[in-house]
């Protein structure tokens, strides 16, 4: 499915509070609370992403979802870390209010896509969608992968303001359109969801 921009424009700010990324160990897909607090975030980030693209009552994941993603290791979250803390142990001990997530496949030995991309509305424009992105990238480079995936859902009869900034950002982050995928064809059940008709942009960016 296709990411919303964490983070379109404005340098990182002095002061700009750390995140701790990690990938969850499974047993936290056992933790209701936790889970449905990502589901939330996603929903909430997707409904405001992509609005005009999608019927009312449509929502990007669920519960469910999120607990497999998290227990084959896919999903990765984003949590508020002091900015004072100087090693892994004491940021890990510091960890707080969770503020993005991101689901990261190896599709192939050289290729991983990422996915469901969310960040917090309160923090987008503070540089923390490219600290998103590096640890992707990063994480993608220790399974050997040497390209980085992803795609945009864009709609054809109007101009999606957001859509525009995002393909835009990425392409700043090294990111070129590769193909034009049907989005009816991939995803056959969520295509009567949508609003209006759409095209899927995909992109990739070599890691190395």
């Amino acid at each position: 499915m296709s990411p919303p921009a964490p983070v379109i424009d404005g340098e990182t700010p002095s002061g700009t509070p750390r995140l701790l990324i990690e990938f969850p160990p499974a047993a936290s897909a056992d933790n209701a609370a936790d889970v449905s607090a990502i589901t939330e975030l996603v929903n909430r980030v997707f409904i405001e992403g992509e609005a005009g693209i999608w019927n009312n009552g449509y929502v990007r994941t669920s519960d469910a979802e999120v607990a497999d993603l998290i227990r084959k290791g896919q999903l990765a979250v984003a949590r508020l870390a002091s900015p004072a803390a100087t090693s892994a142990k004491e940021l890990l001990g510091r960890k707080g209010r969770l503020v993005g997530c991101v689901c990261v496949k190896q599709n192939s030995g050289s290729m991983c896509t990422l996915s469901m991309l969310a960040l917090d509305k309160t923090y987008q424009g503070l540089g923390l969608g490219r600290e998103m992105f590096q640890f992707v990238e990063d994480y993608c480079l220790s399974l050997g992968c040497t390209t980085l995936g992803l795609d945009i859902l864009v709609p054809t009869t109007y101009d999606h303001p957001l859509k525009t900034r995002m393909q835009a950002w990425y392409k700043r982050r090294g990111f070129r359109e590769t193909r034009l995928a049907d989005f009816a064809e991939e995803y056959p059940a969520l295509a009567p969801l949508l609003r209006g008709p759409v095209v899927y942009r995909v992109f990739e960016k070599k890691l190395r």
